[in-house]
């Protein structure tokens, strides 16, 4: 993050908003452009309206197309994504957010050795798999992914997470002893009750 330089952002951004107004144009969509200090994108311009999820859909995948067949989008990591009623091109992706919170929380010492989390050690709960372009997607890169449709769904994997941790505490779960091997089984089994959906 430290190698990248205003006057790339700059440009990234701004062919950004220029692919965004031609995909605006082009499919008579009723949107503002909404420009921010990393990220650009499209809202509804009536408060309450919705756009049609294939507009969506679309200008995500020309937005990103692009940006990768750009100079500057092979200089930068972004991230172009549909948030459900609104699109936006984003500075980095979520995989970055995640390694900065690893890093962060790993140098605090919470991990015991004031290192990195690694990403084994990594729970990252997203809702973003299906949509093109899905900023929760990259985070696959850094860390274990697990996939909810809804609020709820996270309610009840943190409950159920919290339960298999309290489980684990009560047996002293060390590594090498046999209970560490049980945890992950455990684990496996939370994921297989919430695996993926099928596109």
């Amino acid at each position: 993050m430290s190698s990248w330089t205003q006057p790339t952002i700059t440009a990234l951004l701004d062919l950004a908003e220029s692919s965004l107004r031609e995909c605006v144009t082009n499919l008579s969509l009723p949107a503002t452009i909404l420009r921010k200090e990393r990220a650009v994108g499209i809202i509804p311009s009536v408060p309450g309206s919705k756009f049609p999820r294939e507009s969506l859909e679309e200008t995500v995948l020309v937005v990103q197309k692009k940006l990768e067949m750009s100079e500057v989008g092979k200089k930068l990591p972004f991230c172009a994504f549909n948030g459900g009623n609104d699109v936006f091109v984003d500075i980095g992706d979520k995989s970055w957010g995640v390694l900065v919170c690893q890093n962060y929380f790993g140098a605090a010492g919470l991990n015991g050795d004031g290192e990195s989390i690694r990403g084994e050690r990594t729970l990252h709960v997203g809702d973003q798999f299906l949509s093109a372009g899905s900023n929760d997607f990259k985070a696959r890169v850094v860390g274990t992914t697990a996939w909810i449709a809804n609020p709820a769904e996270t309610v009840e994997l943190l409950d159920e997470l919290k339960r298999m941790m309290e489980q684990g505490k009560e047996g002293a779960v060390k590594e090498g002893d046999g209970l560490e091997t049980d945890l992950l089984a455990r684990v496996d089994m939370l994921f297989e009750k919430h695996p993926m959906p099928c596109a």
